[in-house]
């Protein structure tokens, strides 16, 4: 399990670990201090995307810019969820991914989202 590197912190940081990565489709463990919105399970989402970025944008910030198809399947009921994102294309700086959110081996919420990646100049 890797822990994830990101600028977030309490109570706003929401994924944890990565529990598995294999090739374009990674798996990071979430967790939060009450039941999430969906608001928070998108931003959840967004910050599980760390899993999968490249070598070259280590120190780069992500700013999610785009989401599609969001669907709520069910309500949560959990303070623990499994994220899987999946890469589906890169384009120099933009990423386009996939996303399913589980609550044990149930599918929670679904979707697609963009994130643009810049330099970090702090």
């Amino acid at each position: 399990m890797k822990e994830l590197v990101l600028p977030h912190v309490a109570p706003i940081r929401f994924a944890k670990y990565v529990v598995s990565k294999e090739g374009l489709v990674a798996v990071v463990k979430n967790e939060f201090a009450t039941v999430p919105s969906l608001g928070m399970l998108i931003e959840a989402v967004a910050q599980s995307s760390v899993a999968l970025a490249d070598d070259d944008y280590t120190g780069s910030v992500g700013y999610l810019t785009t989401l599609k198809n969001v669907k709520l399947l069910k309500k949560p009921n959990s303070l623990e969820f499994d994220i899987e994102v999946t890469k589906e294309q890169q384009l120099g700086n933009f990423g386009y991914f996939s996303f399913e959110v589980r609550e044990g081996d149930e599918p929670i919420a679904t979707g697609s989202y963009m994130v643009v990646l810049t330099e970090n100049k702090s």
